[in-house]
């Protein structure tokens, strides 16, 4: 068996075939199997004006990991992780599931996706993109999937990018994140909880995911002479990305005033350190230091943020889908 062939055994077995993108595809399919594409669409529908709670929610987010796979697959592509054309099970797959007329407004129309759309244009137009795997092409791609791993354990980050994408915890809400990541009162009073609200939760999912946008630009800059490959990596998070912007782009003065402020008091400090990276009391760190150190990091957190969320990045994958050639298509 071809090294790259393993690579995609080894991502099909820890991405797709248990937990949240396996339960996803049988979501997805066990309506579609019993005639219930209706049913299907309901499950998939906007959140306003009917809202989504409960079991729907849950079902939901487990078909938000089904569609992140094939994401994944096609970045491992671009990275020449695997193969450089989907596999005949993933493709067909993919067509069944999200290009399934009851799915596609999910993604294309309600909570606007880019890189599924991608995907499933990759996969349609059965397209083949040859990169050999290269020691930087490889170690940034598993480089991406630690970042992503480190996204999906951390539950105060979860929260957050939960928030981001419309849901509410309890009564908290984006809203609530952001009025507190505002005020420098409420913002000292949610680093210095004992006992987190949600919407406390996520300001510190907020602050953690600065730390993981500063480690993703260092990615984007290693990969510069692989721009779709970059382009890959940003458009998988793009989602994201794109509500950032939109929600929360114009007040990041504020915010990162606040939080250079209350990182100025080492009361502060030291308990955000403890919560942020799971650590005692920094070592090396005087009081004196304290104000310099917090104002130096905080402005690289907030010049590695507009780095990243720069849309330039999603060009390069544009440009490949409208001016090159696909192969025969599938359908």
């Amino acid at each position: 068996m071809e090294p790259k062939e393993r690579n995609l055994l080894s991502v099909k077995a820890e991405f797709h075939d248990k937990g949240k993108a396996a339960r996803g595809y049988n979501n997805i399919m066990n309506l579609i199997n019993n005639r219930k594409e209706d049913d299907l669409g309901y499950l998939l529908r906007f959140h306003d004006p009917i809202g989504v709670y409960g079991q729907e929610l849950i079902e939901r987010f487990e078909i938000d990991a089904l569609i992140e796979y094939y994401n994944l697959l096609l970045v491992a592509i671009f990275a020449g992780y695997v193969p450089g054309r989907f596999d005949k099970e993933s493709a067909k797959e993919i067509l069944a599931t999200i290009k399934h007329p009851s799915v596609i407004p999910y993604y294309s129309e309600y909570y606007e996706y880019k890189m599924t759309s991608y995907t499933v244009r990759f996969v349609e137009q059965n397209r083949f993109f040859e990169q050999e795997g290269n020691p930087v092409t490889i170690s940034a791609f598993n480089e991406f999937i630690s970042l992503n791993r480190f996204l999906k354990r951390d539950e105060d980050i979860k929260r957050f990018l939960g928030m981001l994408d419309y849901v509410w915890y309890s009564d908290d809400s984006l809203n609530d994140v952001i009025e507190i990541l505002s005020s420098q009162e409420k913002l000292n009073a949610a680093f210095a909880s004992k006992v987190k609200t949600e919407a406390e939760s996520a300001v510190f999912g907020f602050f953690k995911y600065t730390s993981f946008l500063s480690d993703f630009r260092q990615l984007l800059m290693r990969t510069e002479k692989y721009p779709l490959l970059q382009s890959s990596f940003w458009m998988f998070h793009g989602y994201y990305f794109d509500r950032m912007n939109i929600n929360m782009r114009t007040i990041f003065d504020k915010i990162f005033t606040n939080l250079t402020n209350s990182l100025y008091k080492p009361e502060i400090f030291y308990n955000v350190a403890k919560e942020a990276y799971n650590t005692k009391k920094p070592k090396n760190i005087q009081i004196f230091t304290m104000e310099d150190y917090a104002a130096r990091s905080i402005s690289w957190s907030y010049i590695d943020i507009a780095f990243v969320l720069d849309k330039k990045w999603a060009k390069p994958l544009q440009m490949y889908f409208e001016h090159t050639l696909p192969a025969e298509p599938l359908i």
